[in-house]
Parts: C-alpha cells; sequence; structure tokens
C-alpha cells in the first residue's frame, strides 16, 4: 500500500522543516526571536534583505552628546561662579554709613580711592620705594576718582579730584586738603566730597600701593607709547625707550603717582611743572590702558585666578558692596572698550592758604562741570555749557597769593584765565604716554 508508491525525489519533509527551524534564532532560553532583531539575522534574500539599523541610531547619539556637552558646560560655568564668589567674598569690607544706597535702574557712582598708608611696609625694599610709617604717617586719598556706571549702556564715566582740593572737611569746623579727609578712613572722605560737591556715592573702592601694582602684574602689565623718555626720581618712574611698551606692576605705579616728572627732549631733561594736574592725565591714560588689557586677560582663567588673589590681598570695599553684585557689574561692563570711557577733571584755580599750595574750586566752572557729571545716565540732558559756565582754554594758569592766609581770587567767580582743567584741548602735554 503507502509503500508500494514510488519515491518522491528531494529531501524528505521532515528533513525540510528541520532545515527552516535550524535558520531561526532562538534565545539561550529557547525563546524565538521576533521582529526586527529575528530581520537582522536572516540570510541574505537580495536587494530586499533586512541590514542592521545601526545607520538610523545616529541623531539619538547626536541629542545626547550635545546634551552632555551643554551639562558639562553648564557645570563649569556654575562652578566657576562660586568659586569667584567665594574669592571675592575674602576681599576685606568695612562699614561706610555716609555711603548713598543704590536706585534701581539709576546710575551707581563707585568713589576709587588710592591710598598712601605706608602701612604694608615690612621690608628694606619697600622702605626705600615708599618710606616708612615714621616719615609718612597715617593715610590720605593719593587718588580720588568718583567712577559713574550708566546702565543699560555702555559708558563709563570718570571724574577726577585733584589731592589738593581745599574743601571743608566733614565732622569738622575748619578746611583742609581734600586727602586728608581719608586719614580717618573712606566714611569721612565720602561725606565731604557729598556735602561740598552733591555727588552721591554709593560704593567705595580703596586700593593701597602693593595691591596697584600686583593686579597690573596678574593681568600681565599694561601697553603704553612714549613719545619720549621720562623719569621721576620721587616716584621711581624710570621709562628709557621710546614707543609703545609694557609696563609692569612697579612701573605702572610709579607712573600714576608721579608728580615730579622730567621729560628727554632735544638732548635735555626739562621738568614738567605741573605737579598733581598733569599726574591726573597719566592716569587716565593708565585706566584706558588697563581697560584695553582687562578685555585680552578675561578669557585667560589663570590671569583671571591671579587678578583675584591680588584683589584679595590688597583691596578694600564697602561692607554693601556684595560680592554678587561685584561679578554682575564685571559681567555687564565687560566689553567696555576704552573709546567708551570719558574722564573729566574739576576745574581749579591755584592759590597758596597758610604758607601750602592749594587748589580752590574755580566756580561757576566747578559747579557746571558736576552738573554735567551727573546728567550722565539721569532721565534730563545734560546741561548746555554757556560762556558763563565754560572754562577757558588757557590751560595751565597758576594765581598765587601775596599773604599766607586767604586766597587772592575769590572761589564763587574764578577770572576764565586762573581756571586749571588740565584738559588735552587746553594744552598738549606730548611727553604723557597715550594708550596702544
Amino acid at each position: 500500500m503507502p509503500s508500494e508508491f514510488p519515491r518522491i525525489p528531494g529531501p524528505a519533509r521532515s528533513v525540510y522543516r528541520s532545515s527552516r527551524r535550524s535558520r531561526r534564532p532562538f534565545h539561550r532560553d529557547g525563546r524565538e526571536l521576533s521582529g526586527l532583531r529575528r530581520g537582522a539575522f536572516a540570510p541574505d534574500r537580495g536587494k530586499h534583505a533586512r541590514r542592521p539599523q545601526s545607520g538610523r541610531r545616529w541623531p539619538k547619539r547626536l541629542l545626547i552628546g550635545v546634551l552632555s556637552l551643554v551639562i558639562i558646560i553648564a557645570i563649569l560655568l556654575v562652578g566657576t561662579y562660586f568659586y569667584i564668589d567665594s574669592k571675592l567674598g575674602e576681599i576685606r569690607r568695612v562699614a561706610v554709613p555716609a555711603l548713598t544706597p543704590e536706585q534701581p535702574g539709576k546710575p551707581i557712582d563707585i568713589l576709587l580711592i588710592g591710598s598712601d598708608s605706608r602701612s604694608f611696609v615690612n621690608n628694606p625694599t619697600q622702605a626705600r620705594d615708599f618710606g616708612n610709617t615714621t616719615t609718612y604717617g597715617g593715610q590720605r586719598s593719593d587718588v580720588s576718582i568718583v567712577l559713574r556706571l550708566v546702565p543699560g549702556t555702555s559708558r563709563i564715566e570718570m571724574l577726577a579730584i585733584p589731592r589738593d582740593l581745599w574743601v571743608h572737611i566733614a565732622g569738622t569746623t575748619g578746611s583742609d586738603k581734600i586727602n586728608a579727609a581719608f586719614n580717618s578712613g573712606p566714611n569721612q572722605l565720602v561725606q565731604t566730597i557729598q556735602q561740598d560737591f552733591k555727588i552721591p556715592i554709593n560704593h567705595v573702592m580703596v586700593v593701597n600701593f602693593p595691591g596697584f601694582a600686583g593686579m597690573v602684574d596678574s593681568l600681565g602689565g599694561i601697553s603704553l607709547d612714549f613719545s619720549m623718555p621720562v623719569r621721576d626720581t620721587m616716584s621711581g618712574l624710570d621709562i628709557t625707550q621710546t614707543g609703545c611698551q609694557l609696563l609692569d606692576g612697579q612701573q605702572a605705579l610709579a607712573l600714576v603717582r608721579s608728580r615730579h616728572l622730567y621729560y628727554y627732549e632735544k638732548k635735555a631733561w626739562h621738568y614738567d611743572g605741573m605737579s598733581d594736574w598733569s599726574r591726573i592725565r597719566r592716569q587716565q591714560a593708565f585706566f584706558h590702558a588697563l581697560l584695553n588689557r582687562v578685555h585680552t586677560a578675561i578669557p585667560d582663567v589663570f590671569r583671571l585666578n591671579s587678578f583675584l588673589d591680588a584683589a584679595v590681598t590688597d583691596l578694600t570695599v564697602d561692607s554693601n558692596l556684595s560680592s554678587s553684585e561685584m561679578i554682575s557689574l564685571g559681567i555687564k561692563y565687560r566689553s567696555v572698550s576704552s573709546s567708551n570711557l570719558s574722564t573729566t577733571v574739576l576745574p581749579t584755580t591755584p592759590t597758596v592758604i597758610n604758607g601750602t599750595d592749594v587748589l580752590l574750586p574755580a566756580q561757576p566752572y566747578t559747579k557746571a562741570t558736576i552738573a554735567t557729571f551727573l546728567a550722565f545716565g539721569a532721565s534730563s540732558a545734560p546741561p548746555a555749557t554757556t560762556a558763563s559756565g565754560s572754562p577757558a582754554k588757557k590751560g595751565h594758569s597758576k594765581s598765587r597769593s601775596a599773604s599766607g592766609g586767604a586766597a587772592s581770587t575769590s572761589a564763587s567767580s574764578t577770572p576764565p584765565s586762573d581756571v586749571v582743567t588740565d584738559t588735552p584741548q587746553s594744552l598738549p602735554e606730548p611727553w604723557n604716554p597715550t594708550p596702544c
């Protein structure tokens, strides 16, 4: 019967089925793979055969990589912020009750004070360069500059107040040079400026000689262009080469301190003779060069860290200036260029009081200059300077009292010929450097 039928050529059914099953992938536990994974193991059946799908996974991998990079950058930024905040928190802070509180959206006025205190002197080299507490007792404001930051703009205004300006000292019944108001600390100097000039002061920053030099060195120095050699044996300034050159912290400090400068021209040394007026011009050049240098140093983590170390050591600020606000101001004004920095000197007139060379406010020009300064960033436009309120362009002229007591020029109406502004328009000073 069935055995009598002829044998059919080819493999037996059982063999065929067994062969089909053997080509199906299984898990180790015996479960059959299915779907996409099974197709990936299927034998090649031509152009319609399934291939591995790894090529479709690159968008997901790219997204994961980008997210990972963003997370890493965020961690680094947050870590950097807290590190800077911690370092700035180490800066010495002092109470200055006389400060005017900040107002939201209004300009911020910061009083920059360069202290001439010799309390830091502790070795013969420093004693040789700066003197000591025996020869220079107490402390005075060697530099007083009001820095105005205008919110929403990239402009910075600076008003320099000459150190020999004769004013009524707040909290006393007498008058003296304004630098003497700093002898008891920044609070009395703030009171004096607000009382005598009606300039609100929101914050205070004080730096001493070593701190100034250290912060300049931490930025890699500053670049200034000298048209002729200059020197000052009193401050230690000694520039023998001309052209654009890099000044370290000590030479930069000697430059901004120089009040007895000599310049070399036509094979001879000549005395500048303008003391503090010409020195303020050099300080202005320094600040412009400093801004240029800060822009190149900010991306450098090591320089930034060195700058913070120098600031922590020798910088003092008021207790109301928090580390977070310092960081915020640094971020807002980090892109300010030297072209956006305007500098002004308070107009004065020279005289002699009690046998001492001093300066008096040159009215009405002093009031007009202060009004223009305070108008920056205010809602009203800067007041126009009229003929009665415009200083003469004669430049440096000195009027001295024959007697040792009263000034020869009335502070309420200074003749234009006696006004000193020391601006480049009033009298060029080619021996002074310029940023480069």
